[in-house]
């Protein structure tokens, strides 16, 4: 009978210790045998280290330390795709909003329509204008109807968008439900951007594309350790120690007289062993290398060259940073311009459309120049919605841009890991009898 049982660990700094317990067993039917039946066990320990090739701590550790860093990376990865998600359900929010503020303006324009129908029936009963404007009434009211009816399909299709978004598994109540926007968009007064460089070394603290990028250039540079370490030689050390033992029955066929100090079980063999009474020692140094060690040292420049291109690639990646948060910048100004712009426009021609109708029931401004006011109005209206659409797409994307989405929506990560959002969903409280 045989046992063996080996237990071994290897060190971080380059080695390896074994510990093994060796273990044998003999009953035989061979009359010479001095003891029968007999056990022989044997425990050895053995140290091995590298002292060149494959030697220190940030060598053999660069595994582990990678794969932490990796489990880093993966969570920016994370935040990375919860922070995008955030920003599209946000743009699609924004964009239900507009095509609602549209679909209000395309009605207000078609009751418009619809009340100048009526005055004009109403001039020409009194003889005023001629009968054929009604006609030219009528066609209008029904090109504002058909543009109400597009209105609201975008409405419908802007709302089915937003919707994709929130809810991943089909649920036919969700389908049929009508969502009802609770905020608008506000432009406050003043933007109180800090300066480029401010936001720059923000971005660069909070995107997670950054962050990303930092812990591979880490990981390229503990991975160059792998690559440098092999241009050694190879030389390790090895020492060992292990003890013996052996005790059994005496047996009189053997024609001799055994030793009484072998003479027992395992227990003697065993004591034998932790007595230290057969000793044994070795040690041994090995030495080798290569001559040129061509391929590793190919392997090394090749390392090299990657880890070099890796440090451009931040850096060129830094520049477009800086070229993004700039843009983005321009961007949400551009937006406030265009927007205090057609306000202005609105503004005038809700006063000229009020002037023109004055000077038609006069009998001064013609039918033509109503309905060119009336169309300019709802053009006017339009740009306004949309300029307010795009000053919302563009602080969501300058937050983007900056890595700070998350935190201006009071987002949290562990929420997001988890799946559950601990905090209530509420309604914004509306307080009765305050000015809009």
């Amino acid at each position: 009978r045989t046992t063996n049982t080996t237990l071994q660990m290897g060190l971080l700094t380059g080695g390896i210790v074994q510990y093994r317990n060796y273990e044998q067993s003999f009953k035989e039917n061979a009359p010479s045998d001095n003891l029968n039946p007999v056990v022989a066990p044997h425990m050895d320990l053995a140290i091995q280290h590298s002292l060149l090739r494959g030697f220190g701590v940030k060598l053999n550790d660069r595994g582990i330390r990678i794969a932490k860093l990796n489990t880093g990376g993966s969570l920016e990865q994370f935040r990375s795709q919860l922070l995008d998600l955030v920003a599209n359900v946000l743009n699609s929010y924004w964009d239900l909003v507009s095509a609602a503020d549209e679909w209000k303006a395309r009605q207000r324009s078609e009751e418009n329509a619809q009340r100048f129908y009526q005055d004009t029936q109403k001039e020409i009963a009194a003889g005023a204008i001629p009968r054929v404007e009604l006609s030219r009434a009528a066609a209008e009211v029904a090109t504002r109807r058909q543009d109400l009816v597009v209105a609201q399909a975008n409405l419908r299709q802007r709302e089915s968008a937003l919707k994709d978004f929130l809810v991943r598994t089909p649920d036919a109540a969700v389908e049929a439900a009508q969502i009802v926007t609770l905020d608008s968009i506000q432009i406050p007064d003043t933007d109180d951007l800090p300066p480029l460089r401010q936001l720059v070394a923000l971005a660069m603290a909070k995107r997670p594309d950054v962050a990303v990028s930092k812990l591979r250039d880490q990981t390229a540079e503990m991975s160059l350790a792998g690559t440098e370490n092999p241009l050694l030689p190879s030389m390790t050390v090895t020492g060992q120690t292990y003890n013996r033992g052996v005790a059994g029955t005496p047996q009189a066929s053997s024609g001799s007289t055994p030793n009484p100090y072998f003479e027992g079980g395992y227990g003697t063999a065993l004591g034998q062993v932790f007595r230290h009474n057969f000793p044994n020692y070795y040690g041994s140094v090995s030495l080798s290398a290569s001559l040129g060690n061509r391929i590793a040292q190919g392997d090394y420049g090749i390392d090299q060259l990657q880890f070099r291109q890796s440090q451009i690639t931040g850096q060129r990646d830094t520049n477009n940073i800086v070229v993004d948060i700039s843009a983005r910048m321009s961007a949400l100004r551009q937006a406030r311009a265009r927007h205090s712009a057609a306000v202005n426009t609105r503004t005038l021609q809700e006063q000229l459309l009020a002037a023109d109708r004055e000077k038609f029931s006069s009998g001064i401004a013609t039918f033509n120049d109503i309905i060119n006011d009336q169309r300019a109005l709802v053009a006017a209206q339009i740009s306004e919605v949309n300029a307010l659409a795009a000053y919302a797409h563009a602080r969501v994307s300058l937050d983007q841009t900056l890595g700070e989405t998350l935190e201006r929506n009071g987002v949290s990560l562990d929420e997001g890991l988890s799946g559950r959002v601990a905090r209530e969903s509420k309604a914004p409280e509306v307080t009765v009898g305050a000015k809009e």
